[in-house]
């Protein structure tokens, strides 16, 4: 049984009551429901659902800036039940990385193998962002430092090795981030250059 919870967006109550109906049974956690994008926003970041159901009718223009939003910052992946003929719904697949689209009306079946296929999508591309955020904060910090370096060897006429242990060092003894440091050395030669 799986135990991952969800919030259900629906312009009409029974939308909300099939879903639930067809989610609680497979040990799917109901959290909150709401009829409105402002509502669900405000939901989303205080329960921080594992996924997001939003059936809006053709009240779609007027979600299409808080899936904008989750959608930049990765909050939860969002299945979104609606007609596969809507030029917005269209606009969104193509756009966003978070949003599955789920055809009325809903079979029972179908719907919880999309739910499950969003939950493990949502997963593996969270692994990929954080480890790209990763690699680049580490290329970032390769260059400020290797900045750092050259701009050390010109100015005290060291070794590149010494600028590294320097730079290393002072970053140990003072518990700087090695990245904020080499940014400060970086800094202060600008300052100089004026």
């Amino acid at each position: 049984m799986s135990r991952e919870k969800y919030i259900v967006a629906a312009a009409d109550n029974p939308s909300q009551i099939s879903i639930r109906n067809i989610l609680n049974p497979y040990g799917f956690m109901f959290l909150a429901n709401c009829s409105d994008s402002i509502s669900l926003l405000r939901l989303i970041r205080s329960y921080s659902p594992d996924f997001v159901i939003i059936d809006m009718g053709r009240q779609l223009n007027e979600i299409l800036p808080v899936v904008d939003t989750i959608d930049d910052e990765m909050l939860c992946p969002c299945i979104i039940v609606g007609q596969n003929n809507d030029m917005e719904i269209d606009y969104l697949m193509e756009k966003t990385k978070v949003v599955t689209l789920f055809p009325k009306p809903l079979n029972k079946e179908l719907f919880i193998h999309t739910v499950e296929m969003s939950l493990i999508s949502f997963k593996r591309l969270s692994i990929l962002y954080r480890k790209l955020r990763e690699m680049t904060e580490n290329y970032e910090t390769r260059k400020a430092v290797e900045r750092a370096k050259w701009i050390l060897m010109e100015r005290e006429g060291i070794s590149e090795s010494e600028a590294y242990e320097r730079i290393r060092k002072k970053s140990m003894d003072t518990r700087t981030p090695i990245k904020a440091l080499a940014e400060a050395i970086i800094f202060s030669n600008e300052l100089r250059k004026d």
